[in-house]
């Protein structure tokens, strides 16, 4: 629909809301400024025609989306949906690694704690990408999109549009692609990968091998385990194992696993059981061949 429909559209809501631009495109469609009638500034969001056009069912997007904590979502006459949100606060990851290049590892374990701590507990997000995570001045973050990608799977939207739209394939754990649903441990995985792309500057590139190179590639030489850089790589390396069962079990589980040890304290496994035992044979032949690695990693990151 054209944006005078859409504008004449919103007016005529209950509570109605005013475009003060012409809208700029988004991931997700063409996102406009606004203020309602009662002041407050929002962002709308006009969902893309890519999007609207796989949606089957467009109750159960508004219902998620109204459950996900949104200022509201709708349907036009036409079949347009839209949705409403707060504007977030400070600056995105993304943003941040066009702008400035790679996170310190001391600034992101910082983020990496307040992330975690803000998914602790609550429904799953759905799609976690560096584009998705804001840290504001204070250092508090804020993670935009919450339940959107269930809300567009449960809307009729298929995985493959769903990922382009977001430009979150490399972010969305096997499962997911392979169908299977949204959960925790898909999100302990797309937040793994989202701060390893923060603290590296590019995405890990899958399977066991990445495990293998990002402990060579992240590891200052003699860095103890306490470091921020030694609590990052291990807490992220289980993160974003390939089965479900490696990874961290919640966020708590995560969150903890960012922390310093108290004293005398067990540390929480970097490595899950079931991986440890998969892996005797691959570690004794890393150790073995720990040249080869090196030179891999070498020709990796020129």
């Amino acid at each position: 629909m054209s944006p005078d429909d859409f504008v004449l559209a919103l007016r005529a809501l209950d509570a109605p809301v005013f475009l003060d631009d012409h809208g700029i495109p988004s991931l997700l469609g063409v996102e406009f400024t606004a203020t309602t009638s009662d002041g407050r500034n929002v962002l709308v969001t006009q969902l893309s025609p890519a999007l609207n056009g796989q949606v089957t069912d467009p109750d159960a997007f508004v219902r998620t989306i109204e459950r996900g904590g949104y200022q509201g979502a709708g349907i036009t006459e036409s079949g347009q949906l839209y949705f409403l949100e707060l504007p977030p606060r400070g600056v995105s990851l993304a943003q941040r690694l066009a702008t400035a290049g790679p996170v310190p590892a001391s600034e992101l374990l910082a983020i990496a704690r307040a992330t975690t701590g803000a998914l602790a507990g609550a429904p799953p997000h759905g799609v976690i990408t560096p584009a998705a995570v804001y840290v504001a001045g204070d250092g508090s973050v804020s993670l935009r999109w919450p339940a959107m990608a269930l809300a567009l799977r449960a809307a009729g939207v298929d995985v493959a549009t769903l990922a382009t739209a977001l430009d979150a394939a490399l972010y969305l754990a096997p499962e997911v692609l392979g169908g299977g649903p949204f959960d925790t441990r898909t999100d302990i995985f797309a937040l793994g990968v989202t701060l390893y792309t923060a603290l590296t500057g590019r995405p890990p590139f899958g399977g066991r091998t990445t495990a293998t190179m990002m402990a060579v590639v992240l590891a200052d030489d003699g860095a103890p385990a306490t470091s921020a850089t030694g609590l990052l790589t291990a807490a992220l390396l289980r993160a974003f194992e390939q089965e479900p069962a490696d990874r961290w079990r919640d966020m708590e589980q995560f969150r903890d696993a960012l922390a310093p040890p108290r004293a005398g304290a067990p540390r929480l496994p970097a490595e899950p059981a079931s991986a440890a035992r998969r892996g005797c044979a691959g570690t004794a032949g890393i150790f073995i061949g720990g040249g080869l690695v090196l030179w891999a990693v070498a020709q990796y990151i020129s």
